[in-house]
């Protein structure tokens, strides 16, 4: 005995959107525009000073990096020949 297959039913598109407004819930236009005017009273970084303070993080966190790096690396090691 063959068992039919429940036919799916599509509904039609309404074009009716929803979205989440709870990060808008208890504000008022005035909040709205000083949270405007505060992205906009940001300061601007240049490139040259960006890319500046990504060399001084990579000069200040690669060495650390890097000496965890080797002290996993020789654990590794250790464990593999105690293991061998």
């Amino acid at each position: 005995m063959k068992k039919n297959k429940p036919k799916v039913v599509y509904k039609p598109d309404e074009g009716q959107t929803i979205y989440s407004m709870a990060a808008l819930e208890g504000k008022t236009p005035e909040d709205l525009d000083k949270r405007e005017e505060e992205r906009k009273k940001r300061i601007t970084v240049t490139r040259k000073e960006r890319r500046a303070m990504i060399a001084a993080a990579f000069e200040v966190y690669g060495p650390m990096l890097l000496i965890m790096i080797v002290g996993f690396s020789i654990a590794a090691v250790i464990i593999y020949l105690f293991l061998k």
